[in-house]
């Protein structure tokens, strides 16, 4: 738009140096000449159109800065659009490359899958009230909250305080139970839903 408008400016000022160079009509002259006369009281006539050189000599002016500015603004749409052709050959690269992460995602979701919860040095029974020490490691784990579970009427359910692993994925809990009987327990990751093998611990009256 810029480009449109310095191109409408020149060929104005084209125009009105053409316009300037134009002599007025001769009957005009003769007008100007017999009013001069009359109220001048000297014999030398003006010059006429002494004014007209520096009126094209500010309008050249005006012509060249126009030129010069449309050539800036040619310069600088042409550096756009190599900026622009520039970056859409740069895009080109970064949608192969974002398609790396998400291939490099396999590994790292092969990993979590990797992730297992192994119990060591189970009780198999215990009395009425006893704490029972349950203990293990969470390959993959570390720093992470842990639950442990039993099962009751077809439903898991958590024991009030959970446990912690260090960064190497060890981890110890406690737990109380304190009706006879057989009871299946778990170890659960809540965030990942990942669990231990179930056990069975039994609780004698």
């Amino acid at each position: 738009m810029l480009i449109g408008i310095a191109v409408a400016l020149l060929l104005t000022w084209l125009i009105l140096i053409a316009a300037l160079a134009i002599r007025r009509p001769k009957s005009k002259v003769v007008q100007l000449e017999a009013a001069y006369r009359q109220f001048s009281s000297s014999s030398v006539l003006p010059t006429r159109n002494s004014r007209l050189p520096l009126t094209l000599l500010v309008l050249a002016v005006l012509v060249v800065l126009n030129v010069v500015w449309l050539g800036l603004l040619l310069s600088r749409a042409s550096d756009e659009r190599a900026g622009q052709s520039s970056s859409s050959r740069s895009a080109t690269p970064g949608v192969s490359s974002s398609s790396g992460p998400s291939s490099a995602s396999g590994p790292r979701s092969g990993s979590a899958e990797q992730r297992t919860i192994q119990l060591e040095d189970l009780a198999d029974s215990a009395k009425p009230f006893q704490t029972v020490r349950i203990q293990g490691t969470y390959r993959g784990g570390g720093d992470t909250f842990l639950r442990v579970q039993r099962r009751e009427d077809g439903k898991w359910l958590d024991f009030p305080l959970p446990t912690k692993t260090d960064e190497s994925g060890r981890f110890t809990a406690y737990v109380e139970l304190g009706q006879p009987g057989r009871y299946a327990l778990r170890v659960v990751d809540p965030d990942s839903g990942l669990t231990s093998k179930v056990f069975v611990l039994v609780i004698k009256g």
